[in-house]
């Protein structure tokens, strides 16, 4: 079994788009000037993005952020597991995308540090919760087979190789 099931790891993503919400309208230079963005902006060379306080655009961009944590937590709230399993894998290969014509590319729009770390973020947090969704789901199918495999026909059922 993990360490953190891949509910708990979705909690912590929502956690994190509000905490990053809150930051965009509270202080957005605490996101734009930390450690990690400017270092690793810099060892990939990209432009590191300084912004105004004041600047509109980091309005809808909080909100943006609220909406991304709200869309997760009411799915998450209704344990719709099945959204979770086909959105996981949409949302890992949108953001392997992102980073790498971030990183590719020098458009003064797409090729900075913000965008390359909330990818690469994105990147590793999607990545752990889809090995923790397929790990629950082979789980949840090895204990249907175990309740059920009496009920089901030899012919039509589907063969499970024990992997532990």
């Amino acid at each position: 079994m993990q360490f953190l099931s891949a509910r708990s790891l979705l909690y912590v993503r929502v956690l994190l788009l509000a905490i990053i919400a809150f930051f965009c309208i509270k202080d957005p230079s605490v996101l734009l000037e930390s450690g990690f963005a400017v270092l690793l902006g810099q060892a990939m060379q990209l432009n590191i993005i300084l912004l105004d306080t004041s600047n509109p655009l980091i309005g809808i961009t909080a909100v943006t952020f609220a909406t991304l944590a709200i869309s997760d937590l009411i799915p998450l709230l209704a344990d719709n597991i099945e959204y979770f399993e086909t959105i996981v894998p949409t949302r890992l290969f949108l953001y392997f995308g992102l980073a790498a014509y971030s990183y590719v590319t020098k458009s003064p729009i797409f090729s900075n540090n913000i965008i390359f770390v909330y990818s690469f973020f994105e990147i590793w947090f999607n990545f752990l919760i889809y090995n923790n969704l397929r790990d629950e789901r082979y789980y949840r199918i090895k204990k249907f087979i175990e309740e059920n495999g009496d009920k089901l026909n030899p012919d039509e059922a589907v063969r499970v190789a024990e992997v532990d």
